[in-house]
């Protein structure tokens, strides 16, 4: 099976967010979420660095293939990483599909979103994740939409 649809198959599971809130803001809020969100995007470089961190470190662990729209790299060095990430950041388009084939798991991440998702990461990879997303002030939490008691 190609990489290619093996991404397809996982972006059809139950996602985990890394994301700048533990848990979905209630509809109730009035409109507080909407304004932090944009203050986040528009001081996003703080974010995007934590992001950038906790990939690379995960790199330290896990080999990594990425799939984006302009090709695919298998075992990039830390720096192309690095790089193509930035890059998706600056842009504030493009996705990066990043498919850990040891745990068979899948982080996503599209340009102008204020999160990653992941998918199918279970047991050590996932308490390593979930220690690394901590350590960068984030939080790893399902989706919502998935969880019914949200």
């Amino acid at each position: 099976m190609d990489i290619s649809t093996r991404i397809e198959e996982l972006l059809e599971g139950k996602p985990l967010l890394i994301d700048i809130l533990p848990k979905t803001v209630p509809q109730d809020a009035g409109g507080r979420y909407f304004d932090v969100e944009t203050y986040f995007r528009s001081h996003r470089s703080d974010l995007d660095r934590r992001l950038t961190n906790i990939i690379l470190r995960l790199y330290c662990f896990c080999d990594m293939t990425v799939v984006t729209g302009e090709g695919t790299a298998e075992q990039p060095t830390a720096e192309e990483l690095a790089s193509l990430l930035e890059k998706l950041f600056r842009q504030g388009r493009g996705f990066a599909n990043i498919y850990l084939p040891r745990c068979d798991g899948l982080i996503t991440f599209y340009g102008g979103d204020l999160y990653m998702a992941v998918y199918n990461i279970g047991g050590e990879t996932r308490e390593l994740l979930s220690q690394l997303v901590s350590a960068e002030g984030l939080f790893l939490r399902e989706a919502p939409g998935f969880d019914t008691k949200e």
